[in-house]
């Protein structure tokens, strides 16, 4: 809840205090680069933990003053392709004997946790302000079962969606 509300509380100080500059960098990035540029953006934070996040682009989007609807599929598309990008790399990471020794050592812990809870692990991991990207790769590396990976990425476009959200209502005030 912390992260959610300086995410807010970040947007509603940028949007008071540099509205314009950001209106022309919407509109600007929006112009020049379009859903392309969205797409790639969030794949690439997504798949390899880019440094501009998703929510960059949401808020090109938002400021931009163009269609809403367009850009948060693209950015939801791209953003589970690349969950699902990272999720593979990190498997075949695994299996370098250096990183699956150590992996071994920790691996009890995270078979517990999903005997444990199941689901649940992942529906809590998913909320956590951990990026999702490292819980791709993590999923990946641990070689959790696409079941559960399924219902990782299944979590994203909510989180997505609560993210774009708490933008715009930061955007607007």
């Amino acid at each position: 809840m912390l992260s959610l509300g300086a995410l807010f509380g970040a947007i509603a100080l940028a949007a008071h205090v540099a509205r314009d500059q950001l209106d022309a960098l919407g509109r600007a990035f929006v112009d020049r680069f379009g859903l392309a540029g969205m797409f790639l953006g969030t794949y690439l934070a997504d798949a390899f933990s880019f440094p501009i996040p998703p929510q960059f682009y949401m808020l090109t989007a938002i400021s931009s003053g163009g269609p809403q609807v367009a850009p948060m599929v693209v950015i939801s598309v791209a953003s589970l392709l690349a969950g699902s990008t990272g999720y593979l790399l990190a498997g075949h990471l695994a299996r370098f004997r250096v990183l699956a020794a150590r992996l071994e050592r920790t691996r009890p812990r995270i078979d517990r946790l999903f005997a444990r809870y199941g689901y649940w692990a992942i529906a809590i991991g998913s909320l956590t302000p951990v990026p999702f990207s490292m819980l791709c790769y993590l999923s990946g590396l641990y070689r959790i079962p696409p079941r559960y990976f399924v219902t990782l990425v299944l979590f994203r476009v909510p989180r997505l969606l609560l993210f774009y959200a708490l933008i715009r209502l930061g955007w607007s005030q």
